[in-house]
């Protein structure tokens, strides 16, 4: 992929008509850079997401530039050249056979940056703004909606990883050979935890970790998250979902031996944190899932190997519109989402489920 995209910057950067006399270039490039990055910040933008924006950002400019220097902002939305490098990065995207998922990351990174530089197109310099047009060369969007590929969900050629209906014969697995054969039973005993709420909540993983003891309400049978994913890039946004008398009964045990897995080393808000009070880390949670994946392939419970967290999200949307047909609005508030659109691409019906609709939809027919 590297060699093709810089044979097309060759062609493209050859030369620049921008005489940079008396300026600063990489000073007003870094500048612009450095407002969009502090834009994501004040939007809760997780560190994580921040970092890898950054740095394919950086190497993306980096490569494109002509000769031995990065290429500037202003340079990458001219209004032809500009154009042209993206249908070329498009291709190569395409011909190095990455995924689409990857695709549409790559395009969607750099959408978005000179989306922003558009809606603010300008250097700060001693509190007085500097049009970019004024000092360089006009700018206009150089991605196109239509270079994006259509979103697909690649799981969703390998199948649903296990049939939804099957989701507490995984319960009961975990429960009695995970449990049972775990070499430190109260890390353990957590995983469990969190399996079972993110089942019975649909919260995502990276919610579920964030959560607090007080966000708990056994009263009034409801989980808040305060760390829900942002809306739009608007921020984190909090809500409620349910809490099922199964997640509520496997709370009260877990809560009872809690204090034992921080050993008393350190207080901890968090309801799941580390031995050492800290946050946990992704890599732990995905490990937990896995040997929970791998101890029921064992028992006979086929799960396919493309099954993560999120699929425990899907799985709870999918049980949950086949018990509540009818209550879609309310799946898409326990969910976090503000559209049916993406609600919708989270339920996956087992071929099993969809015989039997099938089967009654044709019986009522011929009645």
């Amino acid at each position: 992929m590297l060699k093709l995209v810089a044979y097309q910057k060759e062609n493209i950067l050859s030369n620049s008509d921008i005489d940079y006399t008396g300026l600063n270039p990489h000073l007003d490039h870094n500048n612009l850079m450095n407002r969009y990055f502090d834009s994501h910040r004040m939007k809760n933008y997780s560190p994580k997401t921040i970092s890898r924006e950054k740095s394919f950002l950086k190497n993306w400019f980096e490569l494109h530039g002509p000769g031995n220097r990065t290429m500037f902002t202003w340079e990458a939305m001219a209004s032809v050249t500009g154009r042209q490098r993206i249908i070329n990065y498009s291709n190569a995207l395409i011909d190095s056979e990455i995924t689409i998922k990857t695709v549409r990351s790559y395009l969607g990174i750099l959408s978005q940056y000179f989306s922003y530089v558009l809606e603010f197109p300008y250097f700060i310099e001693n509190g007085v703004s500097v049009k970019i047009q004024n000092r360089y060369n006009d700018i206009v969007q150089p991605v196109s909606e239509f270079d994006l590929p259509r979103h697909v969900y690649n799981g969703e050629q390998l199948g649903i990883p296990f049939d939804p209906e099957r989701l507490y014969e995984l319960y009961t697995i975990a429960r009695k050979s995970y449990l049972a054969g775990a070499r430190y039973p109260l890390i353990a005993n957590r995983n469990y935890a969190m399996l079972i709420l993110a089942g019975e909540s649909g919260l995502r993983i990276d919610e579920i970790i964030h959560l607090e003891v007080q966000d708990l309400f056994f009263e009034s049978k409801k989980v808040q998250t305060r760390h829900a994913k942002g809306t739009r890039g608007s921020g984190k946004r909090a809500r409620i979902t349910i809490f099922t008398p199964l997640a509520r009964d496997t709370l009260k045990y877990y809560l009872k031996i809690r204090e034992e897995l921080l050993q008393g080393k350190k207080e901890s808000k968090l309801l799941f944190p580390s031995r050492s009070g800290e946050i946990l880390d992704y890599s732990s949670a995905y490990l937990a899932l896995k040997k929970i994946e791998k101890i029921a392939n064992k028992e006979g419970l086929p799960i396919l190997p493309h099954f993560s967290w999120h699929w425990m999200r899907r799985i709870f949307a999918t049980r949950f519109i086949e018990k509540f047909p009818h209550q879609l609005s309310v799946l898409i508030s326990l969910l976090g989402h503000v559209t049916p659109n993406t609600v919708h691409c989270y339920i996956r019906h087992s071929e099993a489920w969809m015989d039997k609709k099938i089967i009654d939809l044709l019986n009522k027919d011929f009645e």
